[in-house]
């Protein structure tokens, strides 16, 4: 899975380290707008052209990456730090230190479908597709649509992957955070809830099922 990933990291600090070496924290947003209107803010910004390079460099599709689609992943990046961030204090730190995080994983024999993380946790792996809405109402839809995305994503998946490993899947659906430089802090907190219920089921379905394993 390592050489078929955008970015393999081995354990989550090795993640944490590389948010803060792209240092988006300085002017990125989850912030109001289409991606590619969010994008034109960032186009020529250096993690910008570091992540299109590196895409670029693992040859993972047939045309260059768009600017939208490195917004997409900088919102995943700020959501992901924050669900690591509260996991580390609510697991043991030798099970925090064994998960192992896969970005934009292109699954085999799918003409190259990509999945935004596979979180790894010994014989269980947790796929997670981001999305970003501008309103409530399109929540659900959205979610609908991402789930049965998942659900391709692990029946491919399972095509190859060791028998003994289970596959699971989780849709993340988020609201802006900002609208131009003003917090929406009502979409703030639903997001932020959202994060919640993220570590709570990979504790549940992940840490602890693999503790009874174990």
């Amino acid at each position: 899975m390592i050489n078929d990933s955008l970015f393999y990291f081995r354990k989550p600090t090795d993640f944490l380290k590389f948010i803060e070496k792209l240092n988006i924290y300085n002017d990125w947003k989850i912030g109001k707008g289409t991606m590619n209107q969010r994008g034109e803010s960032i186009r020529n910004k250096g993690y910008t052209n570091y992540l299109r390079n590196k895409f670029n460099s693992k040859k993972m599709f047939r045309k260059s990456v768009s600017v939208s689609e490195i917004v997409s992943w900088l919102d995943s990046f700020v959501i992901m730090k924050r669900v690591l961030d509260k996991l580390s204090y609510s697991i043991e730190k030798n099970e925090f230190n064994e998960i192992k995080l896969y970005c934009e994983y292109m699954i085999k024999m799918s003409k190259k479908m990509r999945v935004d993380f596979v979180i790894r946790y010994k014989n269980i792996i947790l796929l997670v597709e981001f999305r970003m809405v501008n309103n409530y109402t399109k929540i659900k839809t959205t979610w609908n649509k991402k789930k049965v995305e998942l659900l391709i994503y692990k029946e491919l998946i399972e095509n190859y992957i060791e028998s003994d490993i289970k596959v699971l899947t989780f849709a993340f659906i988020s609201l802006y955070e900002y609208d131009n430089k003003v917090l929406d802090k009502a979409h703030y907190d639903f997001n932020n809830n959202q994060v919640d219920f993220l570590v709570k089921y990979l504790i549940e379905f992940v840490i602890e099922r693999q503790r009874e394993i174990d």
